[in-house]
């Protein structure tokens, strides 16, 4: 039917109503916050959503994420509701979500499939040291405290349809279901040992990035790539990105950020819609 859009199409609008949400707030408060990973890309590449993502993702300096969390829930709009662990115990991420509560879905990447409404990410920002040797330690501190964190909670959280891990990463994931680790491994002990560990330094420390973020230390630039801040178009509106956005995809992305990656590659995430509101959409 004429004017009928396409599942990732409604989904990106909701979205996108969700990002607005959010800027509206960050605004009012004076709080910073920059585009990262995919949706940095989209707005590089594409002025607005990589055509087949669904999703995006924001990062905040650790003391403007702090200052979000504490905001009163009032502060957003209907159906907008800001969760993380502090204010819903069930959310088990070291990061927040804004999520629209008209919508829902089921996430399937997992062994435990879970409902969930659409959502955009809010990543804290941290620091690194500078020193070879702090920087070295730390970086093995916390992939460690990252693992054992998503060990104690593996069936909920580990995506164990992922193919393009690492062979060391595969034979962890195996070892762990086969282990049964979520029986022995204290989730709030290793979560609280997880944040400690990531926020341990600011942004001043020489390096900074998404700790939390798919692509782990190369994530993780120099403070400088972020700065003050540059807007970019994205979709209808502006973002805001890293000042050297373009140094900061090419750390994680490579020197060919701009090609397009192989169709098979050209995935939205694992999940079955069960409502996206009274909005009508294309298979």
């Amino acid at each position: 039917m004429e004017n009928e859009l396409s599942t990732v199409q409604l989904i990106q609008r909701k979205e996108l109503s969700i990002f607005k949400e959010f800027i509206r707030v960050c605004e009012k408060h004076n709080l910073t916050y920059f585009v990262l990973g995919g949706t940095l890309l989209g707005a590089v590449r594409h002025k607005g959503f990589i055509p087949w993502d669904d999703d995006i993702d924001v990062g905040m300096p650790r003391d403007d994420y702090n200052k979000l969390m504490e905001l009163d829930q009032n502060e957003f709009n209907f159906p907008y509701k800001l969760i993380n662990e502090k204010n819903t115990p069930s959310f088990t991420k070291a990061f927040m979500n804004l999520q629209d509560s008209s919508t829902k879905i089921l996430m399937t990447y997992s062994n435990i499939p879970h409902e969930e409404s659409l959502w955009i990410d809010i990543f804290p920002i941290d620091g690194l040291p500078n020193n070879p040797i702090k920087k070295y330690l730390h970086e093995k501190h916390y992939l460690f405290a990252r693992m054992m964190v998503q060990l104690s909670q593996f069936n909920k959280i580990v995506n164990q349809n992922k193919n393009d891990r690492p062979f060391v990463e595969k034979l962890i994931i195996k070892l762990a279901d086969f282990l049964k680790v979520e029986n022995f491994l204290k989730y709030k002990f290793w979560q609280k040992y997880y944040i400690s560990t990531i926020s341990k330094y600011n942004m001043n420390a020489g390096y900074a990035g998404n700790y939390t973020g798919a692509y782990k230390l190369r994530e993780l630039v120099p403070t400088d790539y972020f700065g003050d801040g540059v807007l970019l178009p994205f979709e209808t509106i502006q973002v805001r990105a890293p000042q050297m956005y373009k140094e900061y995809l090419e750390a994680i992305y490579g020197s060919n950020y701009m090609q397009l990656p192989p169709l098979d590659k050209r995935v939205p995430h694992q999940y079955t819609i069960i409502s996206l509101g009274e909005e009508k959409c294309m298979n």
